[in-house]
């Protein structure tokens, strides 16, 4: 090829000179980290639970956090000590509110009378009271953990008298609507058949004896 002027060798150049690169518009959608979770960590979500939560044992009012999760359970570590627990034992609590209602007594309210757990006489009737406002460290329970929270004080009072013989415990639960009543006897049915038996009593309460 011949060229006639500089012109001309310029013009060949752009011509085989390469496209430069399109370069990214500032506008093109970014790509979205998708962050994957297990199904025990959903299922805590769905229960509005997550690890570092403050969370209050039913049966013994103390307090312990969130550390993992499990297929039917959850991790809890109190005091240096990890241990496994349903979500019925416990109750998410936030610390700042807690800490105002336990230390606060409204005038208008009487302090709830906290009944004993076994009698001095080891053979003596013992009365339990299970209205979830007589039951010690019931404060501030929400109103979907409150039945677990009463049979969890009742299989606590239960398990403390088991081995007096022929004890008899009166379990007052109201009558209501029932639910609380059936529960106790279900689980005297399935779970302590063996060691104690149970009659109606008077309306609103349940009579056990130990066997």
């Amino acid at each position: 090829m011949k060229l006639s002027s500089l012109k001309d060798l310029k013009v060949i150049k752009k011509d085989l000179a390469p496209e430069p690169e399109a370069k990214p518009s500032g506008n093109q959608p970014r790509t979205k980290t998708v962050v994957l979770r297990s199904k025990e960590e959903e299922r805590a979500r769905s229960e509005d639970l997550a690890k570092g939560q403050k969370v209050r044992m039913m049966d013994s009012s103390d307090v312990a956090t969130i550390v993992g999760f499990g297929k039917d359970f959850y991790e809890l570590e109190m005091d240096g000590l990890v241990f496994r627990a349903g979500k019925g034992e416990f109750y998410p609590i936030n610390p700042e509110e807690d800490r105002k209602l336990r230390s606060s007594i409204p005038s208008k309210h009487a302090k709830p009378v906290e009944e004993p757990l076994h009698s001095e006489d080891p053979l003596s009737d013992l009365t339990v009271d299970l209205h979830i406002e007589r039951i010690p460290g019931s404060d501030g329970i929400p109103e979907w953990a409150v039945l677990d929270f009463q049979m969890n004080y009742f299989r606590q009072v239960l398990r403390q008298n088991i081995k007096h013989k022929g004890k008899r415990i009166v379990f007052i639960h109201g009558v209501g609507d029932g639910i609380l009543a059936q529960a106790i006897r279900k689980e005297l049915d399935e779970v302590f058949a063996l060691s104690c038996s149970y009659t109606y009593g008077p309306m609103g309460a349940t009579n056990v004896t130990v066997k």
